[in-house]
């Protein structure tokens, strides 16, 4: 059974205790939850860019102390210039912080929790799973 890497739209839910969320992380379990380096840039820009900076720069802080992180490495690098090889063969570019999550949860055998599957299910080899919306 895949552990699950959460893409910023994910944590943010998460962070504002959407229920369709908070239920999907009490069923697989927080221990099962990873965060990445790319989705902590994007995060943190989020909370350096609103109106509560320092409260919401507390708030991730006490969500890193918590869940394990990734950092996008040599590993993760390989299976990102692949992914967007192959995605560039074929038309459909990836951007620059989702090739490096779908990289990493590729390299690390997780699952990427995301509302964006329209980008995420075209990356070959990545479970990809949306815990947002109704099914």
């Amino acid at each position: 059974m895949k552990d699950f890497l959460l893409d910023t739209n994910a944590w943010i839910a998460l962070l504002k205790n959407n229920d369709r969320l908070v239920a999907a992380v009490r069923r697989h379990g927080v221990e099962r939850l990873y965060l990445c380096t790319p989705v902590w840039a994007e995060l943190w820009f989020g909370a350096c860019n609103s109106q509560r900076v320092a409260k919401n720069q507390a708030r991730l802080r006490d969500l890193a102390a918590q869940i394990r992180s990734l950092p996008f490495d040599d590993r993760a690098a390989e299976h990102g210039g692949e992914i967007r090889a192959l995605l560039a063969r074929s038309g459909q570019p990836i951007g620059p912080y989702d090739l490096q999550i779908a990289a990493i949860a590729r390299a690390a055998d997780l699952c990427v929790v995301t509302r964006n599957l329209s980008v995420f299910s075209r990356v070959p080899g990545l479970a990809v799973e949306n815990w947002q919306d109704a099914t």
